[in-house]
């Protein structure tokens, strides 16, 4: 559980993540014209919008100039159900009146893992990159944090890790591709990051 005091350490961190990614993302349109279109690029987060790591990457996001898409398990009325009455529905309904978009997948409350799975699955789908904010521990489950990265990398998408495992106020990022993991210490790796997932290759001198 991420308490008050993590919380506000993580927020400047995955804000960074988003503004890094934005800010490569037109760079790559500037510099890559028959590859891309003339209008500006789209930034769009995908997002299950569950209580804690979801939700923060939703406002951080939104915050930096994405559009946040809600991809739902189920439909709202029957989604809501998965949220405590109190602070924590209130955060989820505020997260989804947020959104600019609604995607209620088909998912059956009689098959809950079916269901997950199917959000991670259409998650990845959808994305060039994917942003975990996960403490880097194994699958605990059908369509958790550690399963969508592992299908993430199996599908060539790549993840930038946010990594919460340490419980202290030094959040690490790193950037986990096909072939290990590296470092996020500067802006130009976002860009290599983006390249490597458009299948664009290196940027010849």
């Amino acid at each position: 559980m991420l308490t008050a005091p993590y919380v506000r350490s993580l927020r400047p961190v995955v804000s960074e993540v988003f503004n890094r990614l934005r800010e490569a993302a037109l760079n790559l349109q500037l510099a890559e014209e028959a590859f891309c279109s003339l209008t500006e690029a789209r930034l769009l987060l995908h997002t299950g919008l569950a209580s804690g790591a979801d939700q923060i990457a939703a406002k951080y996001a939104r915050s930096n100039g994405y559009r946040v898409h809600a991809v739902l398990p189920f439909e709202p009325d029957e989604y809501r159900k998965d949220f405590a009455k109190g602070r924590e529905l209130h955060r989820f309904e505020r997260a989804l009146a947020a959104a600019d978009d609604i995607i209620a997948l088909p998912g059956q409350r009689s098959d809950l893992e079916a269901a997950y799975v199917l959000v991670g699955e259409s998650l990845v789908r959808k994305a060039d990159v994917i942003v975990a904010i996960w403490d880097g521990q194994a699958v605990r489950g059908p369509g958790g944090t550690a399963e969508v990265v592992g299908l993430a990398l199996r599908n060539s998408v790549p993840v930038i890790h946010v990594d919460i495992s340490g419980g202290s106020d030094s959040i690490r990022t790193r950037a986990l591709i096909e072939d290990g993991e590296t470092p996020v210490d500067d802006p130009e790796l976002y860009a290599r990051v983006l390249r490597g997932a458009f299948k664009l290759g290196p940027v010849l001198v």
